[in-house]
């Protein structure tokens, strides 16, 4: 693609952005709550320790529990489906495929424990393919678990679910920038006149890394090399892998001689996914949910190293700049997830937006597969907000880790979350203070419990 393209790409996304209104929706007059959490990765399992159950009567003390869920729900026994070619996860070249999948009773599971609300837009929604995604839905859908982000097409994907409970209704829509190729939901149509794809919702913001001139002009060499045609004028480059595009990396050159990244924006996701929220103000929901799994840092930091980087915790400006939007159309709340550590909460036109929310279960523990990882992994929290009358009326944060207090993630327990002891506590309330400041954001912490300060 020629440099010209990819600058009316741009353009088009630039000109998207300031077309989104300048203020965000006026209250819908309700009074609800919802307890969030992050990522589904472990198993729930019955268990009587008080710490665990304490987390469990948090979430059923709000109207509404959101979890992701990572991975796919199905029996084992009578899945007849196959594992995708492409894993969100190590997806090595030719490998096998799968990820994770966990057995029925946990969607039951999960409802009884007060969870209603799950987004399956995510890195691992087409782990299995068309088939896992349809049985994962089904069963969440049995249990009474309202399921966004994958659907028969991209209207269904996109399209927002609604959930009611104790009178108070919802609608919900989820969607992933961290994503898996294979799994784009599309919308059918073309040439000649196909059928829709089943996928996921997805908000495609490939990457763009931006060099000095010696290192650009090192990226020419490596294109011509294998084959690409590259002029001596050209800034912007799509470096093929290997002799054929079926992957890339992008590359610009930068005027500044300073190496940054930045997110190329697919206009038409984030359009799409903007109407679906400003279509939900029509609706006899009492409020609106957004829901985003988004891994990527913003300067391409690794959060597997200890200590963990603090730039690891700053997300992704596309995730920042979707997040806005959504309130922009009509978002109450705005749920992040996909990072295995917490990131910084900010508070948009009244409306609160979470960064990362880590983890409900995690079966990674802190040694996996021969790597040391830093605490943070384990550490998570249960959000709960409140609104009453529709404005933001509370945000209180309750810490919870999981295999950190025993280190051992072969007793299936140690997946669970666990309402976390004073020191743990402490230390991600911290954290959390930490990575928030820079939204202006201030958390008070009262008995191992953080406060978002919100002005009146």
């Amino acid at each position: 693609m020629t440099s010209h393209s990819w600058k009316r790409r741009l353009l088009a996304v630039a000109a998207v952005a300031l077309l989104q209104p300048c203020s965000a929706a006026q209250p819908r007059g309700a009074s609800w709550s919802i307890a969030a959490t992050g990522d589904f990765l472990g198993d729930v399992v019955l268990s009587k320790d008080p710490r665990t159950t304490a987390v469990w009567d948090l979430v059923r003390s709000a109207d509404f529990g959101f979890f992701n869920m990572e991975g796919q729900i199905f029996s084992s026994q009578n899945f007849t489906g196959s594992p995708a070619s492409e894993n969100g996860g190590d997806n090595n070249y030719g490998n096998i495929g799968g990820g994770p999948f966990y057995d029925p009773i946990n969607a039951f599971r999960l409802a009884q424990y007060g969870f209603s609300l799950a987004s399956h837009a995510n890195n691992h929604a087409w782990d299995y393919g068309h088939e896992g995604a349809i049985a994962t839905s089904q069963y969440l859908n049995q249990a009474g678990i309202a399921v966004a982000g994958t659907g028969e097409s991209l209207a269904e994907a996109r399209r927002a679910v609604v959930q009611e409970r104790n009178n108070k209704r919802v609608s919900f829509v989820a969607a992933a920038g961290s994503h898996t190729p294979q799994s784009v939901a599309g919308p059918g149509g073309g040439s000649r006149n196909d059928r829709p794809r089943p996928g996921a919702n997805v908000l495609r913001a490939p990457v763009v890394t931006r060099v000095g001139a010696p290192q650009f002009e090192l990226i020419k060499e490596l294109s011509r090399a294998q084959g690409q045609l590259v002029s001596n004028e050209m800034t912007d480059i799509p470096l093929y892998t290997g002799q054929h595009p079926l992957g890339w990396s992008r590359w610009q050159l930068s005027r500044d001689n300073e190496t940054s990244l930045l997110w190329d924006i697919n206009a038409d996701d984030y359009t799409g996914i903007v109407e679906s929220i400003r279509a939900t103000k029509n609706s006899s929901s009492d409020a609106t949910v957004f829901s985003l799994h988004a891994h990527e840092a913003d300067s391409g930091a690794d959060d597997s190293y200890i200590p963990l980087p603090l730039p690891a915790t700053v997300p992704a400006a596309y995730t920042r700049n979707i997040s806005h939007a959504a309130i922009d159309a009509g978002a109450d709340i705005v749920l992040i997830h996909g990072p295995h550590h917490l990131r910084g909460i900010e508070i948009y036109k009244g409306r609160p937006v979470f960064y990362s929310l880590s983890s409900l279960t995690y079966s990674l523990g802190l040694h996996f597969r021969g790597v040391d990882l830093p605490i943070e992994w384990d550490d998570s929290i249960v959000a709960i907000t409140k609104f009453d009358r529709g404005k933001l009326h509370e945000i209180a944060l309750y810490p919870i880790v999981h295999s950190q207090l025993t280190n051992n993630t072969c007793v299936p327990e140690s997946q669970l979350p666990k309402l976390a002891p004073r020191p743990e506590a402490q230390r991600i309330l911290r954290h959390l203070q930490k990575v928030s400041k820079p939204f202006g954001t201030e958390i008070v912490v009262k008995r191992n419990v953080g406060y978002v300060k919100l002005s009146r």
